[in-house]
């Protein structure tokens, strides 16, 4: 994905959630008005809203939630939530002043109960920090779907899904040890971690040294995200490829199957609860990332996802020969990039 594309799509996540802020905002202020007109604190809680959340958003995008900035995505969890409450903090602070200047207030720290002010923000940035946090364990798409309860009942999903296996990962970890190899899946999952959000995928789990990844169909196959994702995978370990020889002695690569269809989608357990996407459509891709290791391929795409994909993304795609899996009464119609 272009540097420019990356870029609307940053902005684009940076203005929904500054707008919805600035609407939060709106509300709270219309909500506590006292001395002053409804029009004045409306446009004083919108505008100090909109601020918050440009301020927040644009540090978690640019600074903490980015993967590309990997000494920050090394932090421990704990050092991040104080960074984060920190950070939050002063941008609610600062969001404060700038709004009571503009609307012709006192400045916040003026006020006699600047200091309930003062805690009230570092609570919020806490509570924030964390959500963020816990948000990023869990998955976005996880998290909203836990808390809303989407997936109480299992229910029938069209989905694309994205197998993507690390090619000769058990002898890397025979020639570099366990915890060796695992900061090199770290690295690994960090070079990835770009291209899926880029694409507006959803990690869906890591499994070992395999990261499966899906995205409602529409979304998926509307420009062929799905199918830049894998490709963008490829490139991103590509151009990192001298760091990870000088530091582990080879060059990570990758099988990548990609299909669609319908997945049951629902909760599975009770402490430790997560989404569980079961189905054909997870087992034929499953196959198919078998099939890319028989034929050769580092990409290899079902029938049925070609068929949905536009036009452009299409014809640079090449028939693979018909592959009989296991399990399968009927041979698998499969297409990889062209070289």
């Amino acid at each position: 994905m272009s540097a420019t594309n990356r870029l609307r799509r940053n902005l684009e996540k940076v203005l929904l959630i500054t707008a919805l802020s600035g609407m939060a905002g709106l509300i709270i202020g219309v909500l506590r008005t006292g001395e002053n007109s409804l029009i004045v604190e409306g446009a004083y809680g919108a505008l100090t809203g909109t601020m918050i959340g440009f301020g927040c958003t644009c540090f978690e995008f640019i600074g903490f939630s980015n993967s590309r900035l990997r000494a920050a995505r090394r932090l421990p969890p704990v050092a991040l939530l104080v960074g984060r409450t920190f950070v939050y903090g002063l941008v609610i602070l600062f969001g404060l002043g700038i709004s009571s200047v503009l609307v012709g207030d006192v400045l916040p720290w003026q006020e006699p109960g600047f200091s309930e002010v003062f805690l009230i923000s570092a609570t919020v940035a806490f509570f924030m920090s964390g959500a963020v946090e816990v948000t990023r364990l869990l998955g976005w798409e996880a998290t909203v779907s836990l808390v809303s309860g989407r997936y109480n009942t299992p229910r029938l999903e069209p989905r694309v899904v994205l197998f993507a296996d690390l090619v000769g990962s058990t002898a890397l970890a025979e020639k570099i040890g366990e915890l060796e190899f695992h900061v090199f899946l770290q690295d690994v999952a960090l070079d990835l971690a770009g291209p899926i959000e880029d694409t507006y995928g959803a990690v869906h789990r890591y499994v070992g040294d395999a990261v499966i990844v899906t995205w409602p169909l529409e979304t998926g196959v509307k420009q062929a995200d799905c199918l830049t994702c894998a490709l963008e995978m490829h490139r991103s370990l590509a151009t990192h490829a001298d760091r990870y020889r000088k530091r582990f002695g080879a060059e990570p690569s990758l099988r990548v199957a990609l299909h669609c269809g319908q997945v049951a989608a629902g909760e599975i357990g009770d402490w430790k609860k997560e989404i569980a996407l079961l189905g054909d459509t997870m087992n034929t891709t499953a196959r198919i990332e078998r099939a890319a290791k028989s034929l050769g391929s580092d990409t290899v795409l079902s029938d049925t996802l070609v068929s949905q994909l536009p036009e452009p993304a299409r014809t640079s795609l090449r028939r693979l020969p018909d592959y009989a899996a296991q399990g399968k009464q009927e041979p698998l119609r499969l297409w990889t990039t062209k070289t």
